[in-house]
């Protein structure tokens, strides 16, 4: 572990910090997410079988649950303690659970809320990050810049592949279980955020909680969102409720998205 540790990007004394926003080693990534979608979206995908999609989504949920384990580990190896505010509950954490959930669950309605939830937030998280990657690709160490691009690479291809495989993108109530399990991960950070904050989970060298904000919604700290940090200044409730709109307008975009390129594959002439 200490050598992944000591795995970065140059002297950190000299100001040197991450690769940055499209830089070589961003676009190394983008093109490795496109790809990757663009293969399983015409190979495996199309396949439509529910055999294959459990298949897929348990080896994505493996790769998830791995590259999580590694980044818990190298952070906890880093400052020697544990830092709530990597606690996995973020946004484009919570695919994580979902697609675990997926892959264990006997129940193919079930499994099928969860696909959705996958195809139309769990690609969101993915995109948001590939295309503003400013968050993540700031950081001083090689291992946590890799863990990020793979992360959030994975979010997009498992969505694409469900989004081809399962034929979304015909009825807008597609829409309707996933935008409830989401408001659900928004209500349990809402909760944990007091939680973490008030019982002071955090070291007594730390600020309460570690400045943990689940989903960037604490009541307590500025969200680092961007536009939504002003709105949260002026009325936490009116942040909310523009961060759930966001969100949802996000995935209704996806599913828009989803249901234009299936109309026009069906008016596509036969070669």
């Amino acid at each position: 572990m200490q050598t992944m540790i000591d795995w970065t990007w140059g002297d950190i004394n000299n100001g040197d910090v991450g690769p940055g926003a499209y830089s070589w080693f961003h676009l190394l990534w983008i093109g490795i997410m496109i790809v990757k979608s663009v293969l399983i979206g015409l190979t495996v995908a199309q396949k439509h079988s529910h055999k294959v999609d459990r298949a897929v989504i348990s080896v994505c949920s493996v790769i998830l649950l791995g590259c999580e384990i590694f980044k818990q580990l190298f952070w906890y190896g880093f400052y020697e303690y544990y830092r709530f505010e990597i606690f996995p509950f973020q946004f484009c954490s919570v695919p994580i659970y979902v697609a675990i959930f997926a892959s264990v669950i006997p129940w193919d309605k079930i499994r099928e809320v969860c696909y959705r939830f996958l195809a139309f937030y769990g690609i969101i998280g993915g995109l948001a990050v590939m295309l503003v990657p400013n968050a993540v690709l700031y950081t001083y160490f090689v291992p946590m810049s890799i863990h990020a691009m793979l992360w959030h690479t994975v979010l997009v291809v498992m969505g694409v592949y469900l989004i081809v495989s399962r034929g979304y993108g015909k009825k807008i109530r597609e829409l309707f279980t996933p935008a409830m399990i989401f408001l659900g991960f928004v209500a349990l950070a809402i909760i944990g955020n007091i939680l973490v904050y008030k019982l002071h989970l955090g070291t007594d060298a730390c600020q309460p909680g570690d400045r943990l904000s689940m989903f960037y919604i604490s009541p307590y700290y500025i969200t680092e969102l961007p536009l939504l940090g002003a709105v949260q200044e002026f009325s936490y409730p009116l942040f909310l409720l523009c961060y759930l709109l966001l969100f949802n307008s996000f995935a209704c975009i996806v599913w828009g998205i989803t249901h234009l390129a299936r109309k026009l594959s069906r008016k596509a002439p036969l070669t």
